[in-house]
């Protein structure tokens, strides 16, 4: 066979581009209307919670939208689908899926002990398309919520997690004149972000927002080594406000390599936390301030709501002193809601917030805590919010969020309750050392720390617009490409890495 001209190519090519970009002016009206029209049943299945059903036909409009020229309707067609899998995608399980995992994971437990762990109060699930699925930590949160079974499996280690890792520091005495902010660290770090190219469409525009460190009470000399690449950088380097952040706009044509590599190097010094706090000399907040106002309003996942209210009066009775409200809902928390791990991506998505679900469902991890114990103090008055960024206790780092709340005379006062409850997953701590070692968490923190974010829900700069996003924290770059149509912030994700030592 005669292989085709050069030519010929040429004009495939070029024919293929145009109708790929949608950049055609065949449009007609009967295609358009198909596409409406499977719009509004995809827009229909997703608010009837049948979200798979949903992202096959956001999809199918995506391409309807594609044939008709219409980019902006595809662009809506596509974050439908990205909302729609958003959905489900922490629910891998059905019935006989999650049965069969539990079957193995605890095979000498009783049936019935086992069934207990799939009803509604006590698992996390979704309906989708008539089916429930159950979330894919359920069989972590069985063992959090267990203590028989996890006392077994740390003795098994021989280690707890967390709690063995940092007892030193909750155990060392304090060292009188040593003031608020002692033992400093001094970190470095990076955060690299390397996607494959072939991950990615052949042109646009990649909008990235990687996170940094920033200057607050307990990390300080915040440095920015480098920033690459640094010709696509667009806002500099921000370090010094209530979240940590770099801008670039990355052109697509021009990542000719096989991946695509955006990367920072920073350096800062962390130091542990130890409030002096005499109760007697709390006084009251200024409630005209700013601050006082900004820090008791409710917020997308720190919210005031008439059960949050009332929950919180329920908790600390007739006390009025705000530190010791405060602590009442610390030991409150530790004492009720066991560790869990919960699907943030569902919740954001769904936007059900955060602190309302574990009032609610009485599931949360970190983040999730750290935001109920401040909209908890929120409710009573007290200035509050959720702070993180990541955990550098050795071993066990991580992403981490924990709590602060602010007393006029002593400023931000740390709560780590997530931390604090490792102490009760340990199968060898005395009970003694156990409330020691929780007791530490509140009003002290230890200098393992990577500060990104003061408080949750920080917009972003620029402001995305409608884009789907994550946007209740950023301990992973945001990401918004006009022309991709997979979900490139999730995939960004699993590209991501951040690396921080201790030099």
């Amino acid at each position: 066979m005669r292989a085709p001209s050069i030519f010929l190519l040429i004009i495939v090519l070029l024919v293929s581009a145009i109708l790929f970009t949608g950049c055609t002016s065949t449009k007609t009206p009967q295609a358009a209307g198909d596409a409406e029209k499977t719009l509004a049943s995809a827009d229909a299945s997703y608010e009837q919670a049948q979200y798979r059903s949903a992202a096959r036909l956001y999809d199918e409009a995506y391409r309807q939208y594609m044939a008709t020229g219409d980019i902006v309707a595809a662009r809506t067609a596509v974050n439908g689908r990205i909302r729609s899998e958003r959905m489900t995608a922490e629910f891998p399980y059905n019935l006989t899926a999650i049965s069969a995992a539990i079957n193995t994971t605890f095979p000498g437990i009783p049936a019935d002990r086992k069934a207990s762990w799939l009803t509604p109060e006590e698992s996390q699930q979704i309906l989708s398309d008539g089916e429930v699925l159950y979330y894919e930590g359920t069989i972590r949160n069985i063992y959090y919520h267990n203590p028989d079974l996890l006392h077994a499996m740390t003795a098994r280690a021989g280690h707890t997690g967390l709690y063995d890792d940092v007892k030193d520091v909750a155990f060392a005495r304090a060292v009188p004149g040593e003031g608020t902010y002692r033992n400093p660290i001094l970190w470095e770090g990076t955060g690299t972000l390397s996607i494959p190219r072939e991950l990615l469409p052949g042109n646009g525009t990649l909008q990235i927002w990687m996170p940094l460190p920033i200057e607050t009470g307990s990390q300080r000399n915040v440095t920015i080594i480098s920033v690459e690449p640094a010709e696509y950088v667009v806002y500099p380097p921000a370090t010094t406000g209530d979240i940590g952040i770099v801008y670039l706009e990355i052109p697509l044509e021009n990542v000719r390599s096989g991946h695509l590599n955006v990367s920072t190097r920073f350096r800062f010094t962390g130091y542990e936390q130890r409030f002096d706090i005499d109760p007697d000399t709390v006084g009251a907040c200024n409630t005209s301030d700013p601050l006082y106002i900004r820090y008791t309003s409710s917020g997308d996942n720190i919210v005031i709501t008439p059960d949050m209210q009332a929950k919180a009066r329920e908790i600390v009775g007739n006390e009025t002193n705000p530190y010791r409200q405060a602590e009442k809902i610390y030991w409150y928390i530790i004492d009720t809601y066991p560790y869990s791990v919960v699907p943030h991506l569902m919740l954001n998505t769904a936007e059900i917030p955060e602190s309302a679900y574990v009032l609610s469902t009485g599931y949360g991890d970190c983040g999730s805590q750290s935001m109920y114990f401040a909209a908890l103090c929120r409710s009573l008055g007290i200035p509050a919010r959720a702070t993180g960024g990541y955990q550098l206790i050795p071993g066990v780092g991580g992403s981490h969020f924990w709590a602060e709340f602010y007393l006029q005379e002593y400023g931000w006062v740390p709560v780590d309750v997530t931390v604090a409850e490792t102490a009760g997953w340990s199968f060898d701590a005395t009970e003694d050392e156990r409330q020691l070692f929780m007791a530490y968490y509140f009003g002290n923190l230890d200098p393992y720390r990577y500060v990104i974010q003061n408080d949750v829900d920080i917009p972003l700069t620029p402001d995305p617009g409608d884009a789907v996003l994550f946007r209740l924290v950023r301990q992973y770059p945001a990401v918004v490409c006009d022309t991709c149509t997979e979900d490139v912030e999730l995939l960004a994700a699993t590209h991501w890495k951040t690396e921080v030592r201790q030099v």
